[in-house]
């Protein structure tokens, strides 16, 4: 039998339930802003960061099906490591603020905490609070004593904001996929108290 990808499981939909597996992932909450599940309704807000010169330092822009990829594959995360993306809201409004997370992406070989933010989100603090949030849940909950976060050597916004969370910097950039620099930045848990 076919079944289309959106549509509930009919047996679900009989006994009322649905695979639910958003109910999974935690709900962060700090003073301005909620972490959540990423929704279908999320997309809208967050492709421009794909999808414009915003995405210049993660390998873009990308053409619309590879923005789309790119963002299932952070959250198909939950999936497959129990960690992935997470849709940063303003606790207020709900506003979509962005994404951050938990990352494994391909070719990784350790976990990255990273941030996303829409265009009008930045400059306000968002990621800083973000991240920060996650970070001590992942020490809390995952059980690592260390994160990474890669940040684009021309990225100055987000190694500012790596050293404001007291990541300490590898001596030497790394080539990236695309073939450019990126820094490492190190969360460690000793660091931290």
């Amino acid at each position: 039998m076919t079944r289309r990808w959106l549509e509930p499981l009919p047996e679900a939909a009989a006994q009322g339930t649905r695979l639910d597996v958003a109910a999974a992932i935690p709900v962060i909450e700090t003073d301005r802003l909620t972490l959540r599940a990423p929704r279908l309704e999320d997309w809208t807000m967050l492709e421009p960061i794909w999808t414009t010169d915003r995405a210049r330092y993660i390998g873009g822009p990308f053409n619309g099906e590879d923005a789309w990829l790119d963002f299932n594959q952070a959250i198909a995360g939950w999936l497959f490591r129990g960690v992935g993306a997470m849709t940063i809201t303003d606790r207020g409004s709900g506003a979509v603020l962005g994404l951050a997370g938990f990352f494994f992406d391909y070719g990784d070989s350790e976990l990255e905490l990273g941030w996303l933010l829409t265009e009008a989100a930045e400059g306000h603090g968002i990621a800083f609070e973000a991240a920060t949030a996650l970070r001590e849940y992942g020490f809390a909950a995952l059980g690592p004593t260390e994160f990474v976060s890669f940040v684009n050597v021309e990225n100055t916004r987000s190694v500012a904001l790596a050293e404001r969370l007291g990541a300490q910097r590898d001596a030497e950039p790394r080539v990236d996929a695309d073939g450019g620099l990126t820094f490492v930045f190190r969360h460690r848990q000793e660091d931290q108290k």
